[in-house]
């Protein structure tokens, strides 16, 4: 949105994340939220819903370790922020 530079965009899909290794929940930013920095940054964990983050019932892990356990997934999931 060239004349909105700054405008935040949330874009959720409703799934069940806790079917297995293959599903997941997290949240990600295009940028640094506290710096602005132009750089991915999130938290995501394998077969887990969103209350299990925030009840603090598991530990997520950087968006960046997906890559290794979800090679395919990761990339799509880049190939989306990049068109944001």
């Amino acid at each position: 949105v060239k004349s909105l530079l700054g405008t935040a965009t949330n874009i959720q899909t409703m799934v069940f994340g806790n079917m297995g290794d293959d599903s997941g929940t997290g949240v990600a930013f295009s940028r640094n939220p506290s710096t602005g920095e132009n750089i991915l940054y999130g938290e995501y964990l394998i077969n887990a819903q969103g209350e299990d983050v925030v009840a603090g019932i598991r530990t997520p892990q950087p968006i960046f370790r997906m890559k290794e356990v979800l090679p395919a997934a990761y990339d799509k999931f880049l190939q989306n922020v990049e068109k944001l």
